[in-house]
């Protein structure tokens, strides 16, 4: 954390790294363990559905250099001063990574137990538009295949499902969970106010108030909010990769707003 306090001036910015680790995917949940002996939480153990892995905070407000007793128009009175003096600048800034998306295998290779997705090497599971419609990358996933056979000695059948990498042993479970970044969040809010001074005990704020000043829409991830998108986390479906909702609802637009505060 880091704090500038001058005359007229106060500026605050924090940046916080951090990594959340859990054997479940929210900390109280199992996904695979318990699978088989000495499979033990290895699985699951990877990034909580929580964990934000940079967050970086700056805030402030800032006393306009003009009018009486200013820097610029010092020597202004009367009808000049009240139109140049007494303005601020208040600002909130955030900026924040995305939080961890699991995706699973379309259809699980054992029964009883889960199953996460495989990134094939050399692949991006970001890759491509990267947007709305496709924020994931079909082509970068694929699963193990289902296990057949004998139960002691179960073995892949290729092919299914379709494009299955055919593993065995703790492999036939999949990959780790939580193995791409959602969509991070970005958001600035700014607010003008002027003061307009009675007397010595008396003053009148306005203040003019822009939430969300550039408009900028922080979307979940695909799978989550209220409006999630049927198999948008199913790599075989038509709508992997699909977002379906902002993270503010309800979709959280630029808002303007204008206020009178009496200090007395």
């Amino acid at each position: 954390m880091a704090a500038i306090i001058t005359p007229g001036n106060v500026t605050l910015g924090t940046f916080q790294p951090s990594r959340a680790i859990t054997v479940g995917p929210n900390a109280s949940t199992k996904n695979l363990s318990g699978a088989g002996p000495g499979f033990g939480i290895r699985g699951d153990y990877g990034l909580t559905n929580f964990d934000i892995p940079n967050v970086f905070h700056f805030s402030g407000g800032y006393e306009l250099p003009f009018g009486k007793t200013r820097r610029f128009l010092s020597g202004s009175s009367g009808v000049t001063n009240g139109l140049v003096g007494d303005w601020s600048l208040i600002w909130s800034a955030t900026v924040q990574g995305g939080q961890p998306i699991t995706v699973g295998c379309s259809a699980n290779a054992t029964s009883g137990t889960g199953c996460n997705a495989l990134v094939l090497p050399g692949k991006s599971p970001t890759s491509g538009p990267h947007n709305v419609d496709r924020f994931l990358n079909a082509a970068a996933f694929t699963q193990p295949c289902v296990l057949g056979g004998p139960v002691d000695a179960p073995i892949p059948i290729l092919d299914q499902p379709s494009g299955c990498t055919p593993l065995t042993g703790l492999a036939a479970l999949g990959g780790s969970p939580a193995r791409v970044a959602g969509p991070g969040f970005r958001r600035l809010d700014l607010s003008l106010f002027k003061d307009f001074r009675f007397a010595e005990r008396f003053r009148l704020q306005f203040r003019w108030e822009f939430f969300n000043i550039f408009n900028h829409p922080n979307f979940n991830a695909p799978g989550f909010g209220d409006a999630a998108i049927p198999g948008s986390l199913d790599f075989k479906s038509p709508n992997f990769g699909k977002i379906g909702s902002t993270r503010d609802s309800p979709n959280d637009p630029r808002q303007i707003q204008f206020a009178l505060k009496l200090y007395y």
